[in-house]
């Protein structure tokens, strides 16, 4: 008996010895530092002589843990200088929050004033501080011309023609230096997006304001559009990139593509008698040089006698090819034919100049 519990109270032994074993720590880790990884997707763009900064905010500490205890964002600026190697060697021009909930953050600042030459740029950068203002270094940087670009004198007026709906803005160069190009976009009455439908180089002495001409010709018909003049530079930065941003922009104008203009006038009209054949009744063959607007649907041929002031329309529906055949003719008769054409919104041009024809008796 005294043996069997020996035996017994050895097991226990065992087992917590096992247990013991397994559960011996690891050595210590190191406490977190809790510095943000950098940015790494600033992005910079221009409109006019605005610069927004955009950039998705951290989350995540360079050791992987999560970014909790959020300090400040630092913008950091340079101006002509290719690169920034610290926050010492560049200006902080703005100091911002780092937002808690929000996935991506953006900044707005000016084109500086002393900055403004054909080659001239700034250098942006970002630090992400916790909250003992400690952080793990810039963000990737991005650069931004700062050249002057040309002027657009007050709104620009349009006028619609047959064919293109005409913009006529009044533009000052500045910078002889830079790239300039002027676009017209257009967007539609309700539509968010617009879209460029022409362009001009910049061509001006400098200094001397004229009027720049830029014509829409794929707009439709019956539409409302709005259109804006902009001044589109294009530069190129110290690290090899070319940059092209939006410069001045006047403000929309609205124009109303309402068709009121008809076709052009029929031409080279020309009336034949056909004679009469094989049993046939005699007729008149009418042929004229086609009509070439895009949006034509056909013609209308009229006749009358000499003696009548009035003409007779010969069809009620449109042609679609340039050639007629009038088989209601009589014998000795003579006939004075003229075509007018008609688009699809039912603008019918005056008619052509008359052909005449006799039928032989």
């Amino acid at each position: 008996m005294r043996a069997t519990s020996a035996k017994r109270l050895c097991l226990p032994a065992l087992v917590l010895a096992f247990v013991s074993g397994c559960g011996t720590p690891g050595p210590p880790q190191p406490p977190s530092l809790n510095l943000s990884k950098p940015v790494s997707d600033l992005k910079a763009a221009r409109t006019g002589n605005q610069i927004v900064l955009s950039w998705t905010v951290p989350t995540e500490t360079t050791d992987g843990a999560t970014f909790r205890h959020r300090g400040q964002t630092k913008i950091c600026r340079a101006i002509d200088q290719a690169r920034i190697e610290g926050t010492g060697k560049c200006a902080v021009i703005a100091t911002l929050a780092t937002p808690a909930k929000q996935e991506t953050a953006n900044a707005v600042t000016s084109v500086p004033a002393e900055s403004t030459a054909a080659t001239d740029y700034v250098t942006f950068a970002l630090e992400v501080d916790n909250d003992r203002s400690r952080n793990a270094g810039l963000s990737n940087q991005v650069q931004i011309p700062t050249a002057a670009v040309s002027r657009l004198n007050g709104n620009p007026a349009s006028e619609l023609t047959p064919d293109a709906v005409l913009v006529v803005a009044n533009a000052t160069p500045q910078d002889a230096g830079l790239t300039q190009t002027l676009e017209l976009r257009r967007s539609e009455k309700g539509a968010p997006h617009e879209i460029t439908v022409a362009r001009r180089m910049l061509e001006l002495p400098l200094g001397e304001a004229a009027n720049v001409e830029l014509r829409d010709e794929s707009f439709v018909w019956e539409k409302t559009y709005a259109y804006r003049v902009v001044v589109v530079g294009s530069a190129n930065l110290p690290n090899g990139s070319t940059v092209v941003f939006d410069g001045a922009s006047t403000s929309p104008i609205e124009v109303i593509a309402h068709d009121v203009f008809p076709p052009a006038i029929p031409m080279q009209v020309q009336a034949v008698f056909s004679g009469q054949l094989a049993g046939q009744p005699p007729s008149i063959d009418l042929t004229w040089n086609p009509v070439m607007d895009r949006d034509l649907t056909g013609y209308f041929v009229y006749r009358r006698l000499p003696n009548e002031s009035s003409v007779t329309k010969l069809n009620q529906q449109p042609l679609t090819a340039p050639a007629f055949s009038d088989k209601a003719v009589q014998p000795g008769n003579t006939y004075l034919y003229s075509v007018s054409a008609i688009d699809e919104r039912g603008n019918e041009s005056r008619r052509s100049d008359e052909a005449s024809e006799q039928v032989p008796r």
